[in-house]
């Protein structure tokens, strides 16, 4: 899905997580997800949690930790989930990556216009 945030101005992460789990989850007609895959540290993750805490929601949140070239260095969350789901992780976090950063750049283009 794709949300614009509409609440947040300037870089603020955590607030944009919180902002963009909070209207997904206003859907009671979409299916819940199995687990949450965040980009970020503890942070994002524990932003994620607290969105989950307040609606009652249990399900499982892995962070995709990043190092200073943006490659996966760590997985934080459920070790076992890591273990059996590592590979999938990684590879929706990184398609996610993508397909967020083609919706800004269009964003973008069309306000330059």
């Amino acid at each position: 899905r794709k949300f614009k945030i509409k609440t947040v101005k300037g870089a603020n992460d955590p607030a944009a997580l919180t902002e963009i789990l909070e209207r997904r989850f206003n859907h009671d007609e979409w299916a819940l997800p199995n687990m949450i895959v965040v980009d970020g540290n503890l942070i994002q993750r524990n932003a994620a949690k607290a969105v989950l805490k307040k609606r009652h929601l249990e399900i499982p949140v892995v962070s995709v930790v990043k190092d200073a070239r943006h490659k996966p260095k760590e997985l934080v969350g459920e070790k076992s989930l890591i273990e059996l789901h590592k590979y999938g992780i990684l590879l929706s976090n990184s398609e996610a990556h993508r397909f967020a950063l083609t919706f800004h750049k269009k964003l973008r283009s069309k306000r330059m216009l």
